[in-house]
């Protein structure tokens, strides 16, 4: 909105200048479409799911994720991407969209950046897998984007251990035959994730397999930066030979407790500061519930509306501050639908709003404040619809001009938003 047109909304709305028109039903429901719509990569036609996910017509909160970090952060915010939807029924689920086609790409993108995010860890499971097919239509298309803090979107590729049935040969030579093809393919590309000069390269569960040498692999590739999911046993991920850091991943139980135990969290943390030279790449997630992953048996990471997001952003600024900044962020995860954990539809925080009319004044309550950054006051003015902010703390706001108002409840960063029903103020 113009500064102009702010300013005689504003006076329109406190201080009665201006006339704003009722338009019943009819309005009710244009507010619906104008100020809820689906705003996300994910399809609308995707409906919700049984293990918590959102559906793909739910209108997500953009404010700046880096906004639920410590002040001053540094950090390069990436999201875990599972390139392997083909647009069809995969195994019982169905997102109605394709990650090869260029349409879903681009909007992926676009909805990376308004939301604040920096860059893309591709699970990648081999050459002949529809992951890497999947990222060979993507990564030319990455270069267009440039995100919020004004670097280019970036990316690199986690090695995923179902690449070992994939290839053949032992699984020191399976290994080395993915690096050969990632080193020809991606790590001399612009847009490829660096840190202090060199390719980050993920492992993700490898580390598990047997046969690998790492000290083999390393030297093969003295370049590149390999980075092992944590594990929390001997050695963990910063102990791996030659490794060049960790990352956290959630870690769910077998049963469904509320509020979930983050104990491997603190852990972790506490644990990479005693590797101040390697890399530390923290987890931000809702939750898990493999409930829809037949592979994965009972295991949960109970999302408490919100609550769980949130609190694993309070463990990293528990542990990170602008003295001592966290490289990295892995957001866990953007698409995996089985396992309950995409963020792409967006965090429930089952958030309900009331609101009442005492003459000129409205005022507003509603559940789960702890998960809302801040509210709009809307009004369809002059042709348009408009808004006004007010903190997340506001319960009272006078408007003393007659019409029909609308108050939405704009979730933190990447939390579902709530619009309230008509107001009308007589």
């Amino acid at each position: 909105m113009s500064t102009q047109l702010r300013s005689k909304f504003i006076r329109a709305m406190l201080a009665g200048i201006a006339t704003l028109f009722v338009a019943g039903h009819a309005q009710a429901q244009s507010a619906q479409a104008a100020l809820m719509a689906a705003n996300t990569s994910a399809s609308a036609n995707t409906a919700a799911l049984s293990n918590g996910t959102l559906a793909g017509n739910t209108n997500v909160s953009k404010v700046n994720v880096h906004s639920l970090l410590y002040p001053g952060n540094t950090t390069k915010v990436l999201v875990h991407y599972l390139p392997w939807f083909d647009g069809g029924m995969d195994t019982g689920i169905n997102v109605n969209y394709s990650n090869a086609n260029p349409t879903y790409i681009n909007a992926f993108f676009a909805d990376l950046v308004s939301r604040g995010v920096d860059g893309v860890l591709v699970d990648w499971q081999g050459q002949t897998d529809i992951s890497d097919k999947d990222w060979l239509v993507s990564q030319p298309l990455i270069h267009n984007y440039t995100a919020l803090s004004g670097s280019k979107l970036t990316y690199a590729i986690m090695l995923d251990a179902n690449l070992l049935n994939n290839y053949s040969g032992t699984n020191q030579n399976k290994v080395l035959a993915a690096m050969s093809y990632i080193n020809s393919h991606y790590l001399s590309d612009a847009s490829y994730l660096k840190y202090n000069g060199k390719p980050v390269v993920a492992d993700f569960g490898l580390t598990a397999a047997s046969g690998i040498n790492w000290t083999t692999i390393q030297s093969t590739y003295p370049n590149v930066q390999f980075v092992h999911l944590d594990n929390a046993t001997s050695p963990d991920g910063f102990g791996i030979a030659k490794s060049g850091g960790s990352f956290l991943w959630a870690n769910p139980t077998s049963t469904n407790v509320a509020p979930p135990d983050l104990s491997t969290v603190d852990d972790f943390y506490t644990r990479s500061n005693l590797h101040p030279n390697q890399i530390t790449m923290g987890a931000a997630f809702k939750g898990f519930n493999g409930s829809l992953a037949s592979w994965d048996g009972p295991s949960y990471v109970n999302q408490q509306c919100g609550g769980t997001w949130l609190n694993t952003f309070t463990k990293i600024n528990q542990y990170y501050n602008s003295a001592k900044q966290l490289p990295f962020l892995q957001l866990v995860t953007w698409d995996d639908y089985y396992e309950g954990t995409p963020l792409e539809t967006g965090i429930d925080n089952c958030l309900a709003v009331t609101t009442t009319v005492s003459g000129r004044t409205i005022k507003a309550s509603f559940t789960h404040p702890e998960t809302v950054d801040h509210l709009e006051l809307w009004a369809y003015y002059n042709g348009a619809w408009n808004h006004v902010n007010y903190s997340a703390t506001t319960t009272s706001i006078p408007v003393l001009n007659p019409g029909t108002y609308y108050i939405k409840v704009v979730g933190k960063p990447f939390i579902k938003n709530v619009l309230s029903s008509a107001i009308v103020v007589s």
